[in-house]
């Protein structure tokens, strides 16, 4: 009779899938978040970067 046993690796594919998702799913979100976040909280620097541009072509007009 054979033997009919599931290597070890296999009895935890479904686990190993559903981290992935899930490590996925966190590393998305955070990219989500911080774009959503740095386009609503522009950076001092580069807010006083785009006056100084703009001043600068209404100057050469």
């Amino acid at each position: 009779m054979r033997r009919n046993s599931t290597p070890a690796i296999g009895a935890l594919h479904p686990v190993l899938f559903m981290l992935l998702v899930y490590i996925i799913s966190i590393v998305l979100a955070f990219f989500v978040c911080r774009t959503i976040y740095f386009s609503l909280h522009p950076d001092e620097g580069t807010a006083s970067l785009k006056v100084e541009k703009t001043e600068r072509l209404m100057a050469v007009k």
